[in-house]
């Protein structure tokens, strides 16, 4: 739902950048550190085709082989052809 850092909204945090807050919502609640999140869990961003496209067709430069190479080893997970 959102990002933040020292208490101002952030659009996007990459990888190696400081710490960031992250609200997440599961349906109608948000999941607590601790009780339903830990720090060994692994937390995935739906992704579609349609997001992919998306990403090829506007923002292209801005994703690095890194993040390409994620999103493809994300398609099977997502079902996504």
């Amino acid at each position: 739902m959102g990002i933040e850092r020292d208490h101002k909204h952030l659009t996007k945090c990459k990888k190696g950048e400081p710490s960031v807050a992250v609200k997440i919502e599961m349906g109608a609640h948000q999941p607590t550190y601790g009780r339903h999140l830990e720090e060994k869990d692994t937390l995935y961003s739906l992704i579609s085709r349609k997001s992919i496209d998306t990403l090829k067709e506007f923002y292209r430069s801005d994703v690095s082989n890194e993040e390409w190479l994620l999103i493809k080893k994300l398609k099977p997970l997502f079902d996504i052809p």
